[in-house]
Protein backbone atom coordinates (compact mmCIF):
# COMPACT_ATOMS: atom_id res chain seq x y z
CA UNK A 1 0.00 0.00 0.00
CA UNK A 2 1.35 3.48 -0.65
CA UNK A 3 0.87 6.57 1.91
CA UNK A 4 -2.95 7.71 0.55
CA UNK A 5 -4.13 4.06 0.62
CA UNK A 6 -3.03 3.65 4.29
CA UNK A 7 -4.21 7.46 5.20
CA UNK A 8 -7.91 5.62 3.68
CA UNK A 9 -7.51 2.70 6.04
CA UNK A 10 -6.61 4.60 9.14
CA UNK A 11 -9.31 7.03 8.81
CA UNK A 12 -11.78 4.24 8.45
CA UNK A 13 -10.54 2.93 11.76
CA UNK A 14 -10.32 6.12 13.53
CA UNK A 15 -14.00 7.72 12.05
CA UNK A 16 -15.21 4.37 13.95
CA UNK A 17 -13.79 4.72 17.36
CA UNK A 18 -14.50 8.66 17.36
CA UNK A 19 -18.21 8.01 16.04
CA UNK A 20 -18.62 5.49 19.28
CA UNK A 21 -16.79 7.82 21.67
CA UNK A 22 -19.52 10.83 20.49
CA UNK A 23 -21.98 8.89 20.91
CA UNK A 24 -21.27 7.75 24.62
CA UNK A 25 -20.26 11.44 25.33
CA UNK A 26 -23.57 12.48 24.25
CA UNK A 27 -25.37 9.83 25.73
CA UNK A 28 -23.49 10.88 29.45
CA UNK A 29 -24.67 14.59 28.38
CA UNK A 30 -28.59 13.18 27.97
CA UNK A 31 -28.88 14.62 24.01
CA UNK A 32 -31.81 13.37 22.50
CA UNK A 33 -31.37 11.33 19.31
CA UNK A 34 -31.00 13.73 16.96
CA UNK A 35 -28.15 15.46 19.28
CA UNK A 36 -26.63 11.51 19.76
CA UNK A 37 -26.31 11.59 15.72
CA UNK A 38 -24.65 15.07 15.41
CA UNK A 39 -22.52 14.31 17.74
CA UNK A 40 -21.42 11.00 16.57
CA UNK A 41 -20.89 12.18 13.33
CA UNK A 42 -18.97 15.72 14.32
CA UNK A 43 -16.45 13.45 16.32
CA UNK A 44 -15.90 10.88 13.65
CA UNK A 45 -15.27 13.20 10.58
CA UNK A 46 -14.30 16.46 12.43
CA UNK A 47 -10.67 16.16 12.67
CA UNK A 48 -10.05 14.63 8.91
CA UNK A 49 -12.19 17.46 7.07
CA UNK A 50 -10.48 20.15 9.01
CA UNK A 51 -6.85 18.68 8.51
CA UNK A 52 -8.22 18.02 4.51
CA UNK A 53 -9.15 21.50 3.99
CA UNK A 54 -6.30 23.10 5.35
CA UNK A 55 -4.28 20.89 3.51
CA UNK A 56 -6.27 22.32 0.22
CA UNK A 57 -7.83 18.56 -0.51
CA UNK A 58 -11.90 18.33 -0.88
CA UNK A 59 -12.71 16.44 2.46
CA UNK A 60 -12.26 12.79 2.26
CA UNK A 61 -15.63 12.11 3.34
CA UNK A 62 -17.32 14.07 0.50
CA UNK A 63 -14.75 11.77 -2.00
CA UNK A 64 -15.13 8.42 -0.38
CA UNK A 65 -18.70 7.88 0.01
CA UNK A 66 -18.24 4.96 2.22
CA UNK A 67 -16.34 7.20 5.09
CA UNK A 68 -19.93 8.53 6.00
CA UNK A 69 -21.09 4.89 5.88
CA UNK A 70 -19.00 3.75 8.46
CA UNK A 71 -19.38 6.84 10.30
CA UNK A 72 -22.93 6.06 10.15
CA UNK A 73 -23.11 2.83 10.99
CA UNK A 74 -20.79 3.17 13.72
CA UNK A 75 -23.06 6.00 15.63
CA UNK A 76 -26.55 4.22 14.82
CA UNK A 77 -25.09 1.07 16.69
CA UNK A 78 -23.52 3.21 19.59
CA UNK A 79 -27.19 4.56 19.74
CA UNK A 80 -28.96 1.50 19.29
CA UNK A 81 -26.46 0.27 21.95
CA UNK A 82 -27.72 2.93 24.53
CA UNK A 83 -31.34 2.27 24.29
CA UNK A 84 -30.65 -0.60 25.21
CA UNK A 85 -28.76 -0.17 28.91
CA UNK A 86 -25.64 1.01 27.89
CA UNK A 87 -23.79 3.68 29.23
CA UNK A 88 -20.19 4.18 27.99
CA UNK A 89 -18.01 2.48 30.57
CA UNK A 90 -14.92 4.69 31.03
CA UNK A 91 -12.67 1.91 29.84
CA UNK A 92 -14.39 1.88 26.77
CA UNK A 93 -14.33 5.35 25.80
CA UNK A 94 -10.81 5.85 26.89
CA UNK A 95 -9.84 2.97 24.40
CA UNK A 96 -12.12 4.38 21.40
CA UNK A 97 -10.79 7.58 22.27
CA UNK A 98 -6.96 5.95 22.17
CA UNK A 99 -7.43 3.80 19.27
CA UNK A 100 -8.93 7.38 16.89
CA UNK A 101 -6.08 8.78 18.37
CA UNK A 102 -3.60 6.57 17.07
CA UNK A 103 -5.23 6.18 13.54
CA UNK A 104 -5.48 9.82 13.09
CA UNK A 105 -2.49 10.88 14.07
CA UNK A 106 -0.39 9.56 11.53
CA UNK A 107 -2.41 10.54 8.17
CA UNK A 108 -2.14 14.18 8.97
CA UNK A 109 2.10 13.41 9.05
CA UNK A 110 1.35 11.12 6.00
CA UNK A 111 -0.64 13.28 3.60
CA UNK A 112 2.18 16.47 5.11
CA UNK A 113 4.79 14.17 3.92
CA UNK A 114 2.72 13.31 0.63
CA UNK A 115 2.21 17.68 0.10
CA UNK A 116 5.73 18.11 0.01
CA UNK A 117 5.88 19.90 3.69
CA UNK A 118 8.23 19.92 6.45
CA UNK A 119 7.65 18.54 10.05
CA UNK A 120 5.88 22.09 11.40
CA UNK A 121 3.40 21.18 8.98
CA UNK A 122 3.24 17.52 9.73
CA UNK A 123 3.25 18.01 13.59
CA UNK A 124 0.32 20.74 13.07
CA UNK A 125 -1.75 18.57 11.20
CA UNK A 126 -1.32 15.53 13.15
CA UNK A 127 -2.78 17.14 16.04
CA UNK A 128 -5.41 19.00 14.02
CA UNK A 129 -6.49 15.65 12.48
CA UNK A 130 -6.49 13.77 15.89
CA UNK A 131 -7.94 16.37 18.11
CA UNK A 132 -10.57 18.43 16.12
CA UNK A 133 -13.32 15.72 16.54
CA UNK A 134 -12.58 15.49 20.11
CA UNK A 135 -13.08 19.14 20.68
CA UNK A 136 -15.60 20.03 18.54
CA UNK A 137 -17.46 16.88 20.41
CA UNK A 138 -16.71 18.85 24.07
CA UNK A 139 -17.84 21.96 22.73
CA UNK A 140 -21.25 20.83 21.44
CA UNK A 141 -21.81 19.18 25.31
CA UNK A 142 -20.46 22.46 26.87
CA UNK A 143 -17.39 20.82 28.07
CA UNK A 144 -14.13 22.19 28.41
CA UNK A 145 -12.08 20.03 25.71
CA UNK A 146 -10.69 17.20 27.54
CA UNK A 147 -7.45 17.72 25.22
CA UNK A 148 -6.89 21.25 26.75
CA UNK A 149 -7.05 20.17 30.74
CA UNK A 150 -6.19 16.50 31.21
CA UNK A 151 -5.58 13.84 28.47
CA UNK A 152 -2.09 14.08 26.39
CA UNK A 153 -4.13 13.55 23.16
CA UNK A 154 -2.21 16.56 21.35
CA UNK A 155 0.89 15.71 23.38
CA UNK A 156 1.10 12.11 21.72
CA UNK A 157 -0.75 13.07 18.12
CA UNK A 158 2.83 15.87 18.39
CA UNK A 159 5.06 12.88 19.37
CA UNK A 160 2.80 10.43 16.91
CA UNK A 161 3.34 12.81 13.76
CA UNK A 162 6.97 13.51 14.15
CA UNK A 163 8.05 9.74 14.04
CA UNK A 164 5.35 9.39 11.46
CA UNK A 165 6.64 12.14 9.00
CA UNK A 166 10.91 10.65 10.15
CA UNK A 167 9.83 7.42 8.78
CA UNK A 168 7.35 8.17 5.82
CA UNK A 169 9.67 7.13 3.35
CA UNK A 170 8.21 3.30 4.59
CA UNK A 171 4.29 4.55 4.97
CA UNK A 172 3.63 1.63 6.60
CA UNK A 173 6.19 1.39 9.22
CA UNK A 174 5.71 4.69 9.78
CA UNK A 175 1.82 4.74 10.21
CA UNK A 176 2.58 1.99 12.85
CA UNK A 177 5.10 2.95 14.82
CA UNK A 178 3.60 6.68 14.53
CA UNK A 179 0.09 4.90 15.40
CA UNK A 180 1.59 2.97 18.24
CA UNK A 181 3.10 5.72 19.78
CA UNK A 182 -0.01 8.05 19.92
CA UNK A 183 -2.15 5.27 20.94
CA UNK A 184 -0.39 4.47 23.77
CA UNK A 185 0.67 8.18 25.09
CA UNK A 186 -3.11 8.72 25.20
CA UNK A 187 -3.78 5.93 27.25
CA UNK A 188 -1.72 6.45 29.58
CA UNK A 189 -2.92 10.13 29.49
CA UNK A 190 -6.11 8.81 30.33
CA UNK A 191 -5.11 7.06 33.53
CA UNK A 192 -4.75 10.07 34.78
CA UNK A 193 -1.41 9.26 36.39
CA UNK A 194 0.66 11.37 33.89
CA UNK A 195 -0.14 14.43 32.02
CA UNK A 196 1.16 17.83 32.29
CA UNK A 197 1.80 20.13 34.36
CA UNK A 198 -0.54 22.94 34.86
CA UNK A 199 -0.69 26.25 36.51
CA UNK A 200 -2.97 26.86 39.51
CA UNK A 201 -4.41 29.85 40.31
CA UNK A 202 -5.46 31.60 43.83
CA UNK A 203 -9.29 31.04 45.01
CA UNK A 204 -11.65 34.04 43.74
Amino acid sequence: MDALDLVLVADRIGIVAFAISGVAVGIRAKLDLYGLAALGLATAIGGGTMRDVVIGDVPRVFENTDYLLFALAATAVAIAAGALGWRAPGPILKTADAIGTGAFAPTGALLAFEAGLDWPAAMILAILTATGGGVTRDLMVREVPWVLHRGLNASASALGGLITFALAEDATVALLVGGTIAMTITALGHTERVHLPSLRGGDD
